[in-house]
């Protein structure tokens, strides 16, 4: 993406979702202006009240943190929080539900140490951290993860030093680590500051040391193995091929591919080119393209995990073409019958995550247009447009377009609602008006001042992701401040920056 940011929100992006809110007769809650899915009895007070009340009445905590706008919010409440078997659930737990744009929220994240939305977290009566649970799984399985929880005794962090020190754990432990939210661990249990080594390091421990009759599980921390090794460009041959049969017997297996369908969406494509090369790498594609494929057809499984597929399925298709190859024309067909029939398929609930799901695939594919159309199209349809307006921003740039994108990215941040979500999104209109337009000295700074303006309003906002993109705004303007009349704006930001 470069410089030129479509929004500030992690992929895990690595995993997640959207909707647009719910159908006719199932709409969600409020509190404070800001959507709660209906049907759960989610606590109503203070955080603190909500861990007083875990303690008197012996129950753990399931934390939700989110926000309105994210798509892997839409889908972990279309898919997870709607269902009644997690309904009924809940009533064993105390649920919280966090909106970043709550007042405090992100002091709170802060304290949690939680960034990236959606974050789960699951704390004993006590108040001691269990676990936090990932996105992108079905009900059945988002709900036998949840047991695992509730039930546990020993945190995460506790099961990894037991391993470390070469000490055996439960059944049930290696399921919660191989369930572990590792890319929000945010410090819990490996340091912030670890070494993309000492990451490896420890995922191939577990996944060394993980039972082979807890198949499913050691899968899962293969695969987080595989995936930290192939980003490290390690030259080792003999673990390539010990990876490479890994990986190919999770595809054999329909059970442990299942699994691990979110890693083999996403990951796919550079954990093939990291494990094979020539013929092989061509199979391993195939393997691996064919698999999304499957995914995609399969009508069991939930409709926003099958059009993740398409995603999928498009990235590893351009990954198997020589450089300035594009996909043939009857591929781009079925991407674009594809992507209509599962706009139209989306239902109220995930039309949020369909949209920027399929747009995506649209955008990789080469059909650029088509995406641009999609989303514009469905700017009055979603209740949060101003998230797809900043990928029409991005996707304007990629072309060359500078002046359309910019008022795509103002246009984002002029409608986007919350006092967290305001400052992330003015933000982004500043950084990229910085990348794209430098020369615009003084809308770089009046826009600066008024985002300040905003954060100064708030009460304990300067917290967790809120702190971090001005962090990053001001980064961005001190890579831009080479001229006299440059560094006066950095400076008059910085000086309004010590009075908040």
């Amino acid at each position: 993406m470069g410089l030129s940011l479509r929004v500030f929100f992690p992929l895990l992006a690595v995993l997640l979702l959207y909707g647009c809110d719910g159908p006719s007769g199932d709409m969600p809650d409020t509190q404070n202006g800001l959507e709660r899915p209906a049907n759960i009895d989610w606590f109503n007070g203070s955080v603190e009240g909500a861990f007083a009340a875990a303690k008197q009445q012996d129950k753990p905590i399931f934390l939700y943190w989110g926000a309105v706008w994210c798509p892997p919010c839409h889908e972990l409440k279309g898919t997870i929080f709607k269902q009644q078997a997690f309904i009924d659930q809940s009533k064993w737990f105390i649920p919280v539900y966090l909106d970043g744009d709550t007042e405090q929220a992100q002091l709170y994240g802060e304290k949690f140490s939680v960034y990236g939305y959606p974050t789960v977290i699951v704390f004993s009566p006590q108040g001691a951290e269990i676990t936090r649970i990932p996105g992108g799984m079905d009900i059945q399985r988002y709900m036998g993860v949840l047991e695992l929880a509730l039930n546990a005794i020993t945190p995460v962090a506790k099961l990894v030093s037991k391993v470390e020190l070469g000490q055996s754990i439960s059944p049930e432990g290696w399921q919660l680590l191989a369930y572990y939210s590792w890319e929000q661990d945010r410090g819990k249990v490996l340091s912030e500051d670890a070494s993309d080594q000492e990451r490896y390091k420890l995922f191939k421990l577990l996944a060394e040391n993980a039972p082979g009759d807890l198949a499913v599980a050691k899968s899962r921390l293969q695969m987080l193995a595989i995936d930290h090794w192939a980003g490290l460009n390690a030259d080792d041959s003999a673990q390539r091929d010990i990876y490479r049969d890994q990986l190919g017997l999770i595809l054999a297996d329909s059970g442990l591919s299942s699994a691990n369908r979110d890693n083999l969406m996403y990951g796919g494509a550079h954990l093939a080119k990291a494990l094979a090369d020539g013929p092989q790498l061509v199979t391993l594609l195939q393997h691996l393209s064919d698999n999304m494929k499957n995914i995609l057809a399969n009508t069991e499984l939930n409709l926003l995990m099958r059009l993740r597929a398409l995603s999928g399925w498009v990235l590893l298709e351009m990954a198997a073409l020589d450089n300035g190859q594009g996909l043939s024309m009857d591929q781009l067909v079925w991407v674009s019958e594809q992507a209509d029939w599962g706009l139209k398929a989306a239902d109220q609930y995930q039309y949020h995550s369909a949209v920027n799901t399929l747009s995506d695939a649209l955008y990789d594919a080469g059909l650029i247009e088509d995406a641009k159309t999609m989303l514009v199209n469905s700017l009055t349809i979603t209740k949060h447009p101003y998230y797809l307006m900043s990928d029409l921003g991005y996707m304007e740039a990629q072309m060359g377009n500078n002046e359309a994108a910019l008022g795509w990215y103002k246009k984002a941040w002029d409608s986007s609602k919350g006092p967290a979500t305001r400052i992330q999104w003015g933000v982004n209109y500043v950084v990229n008006m910085a990348e794209l337009t430098p020369e615009n000295i003084d809308g770089i700074s009046v826009t600066s001042k008024a985002i300040l303006s905003e954060l100064a309003e708030q009460n304990n906002g300067f917290y967790q992701r809120t702190a971090t993109r001005i962090d990053q705004l001001d980064n961005k303007l001190e890579s831009w401040a080479d001229s006299p009349q440059r560094l006066m704006v950095l400076a008059a930001f910085r000086e309004a920056m010590k009075k908040i």
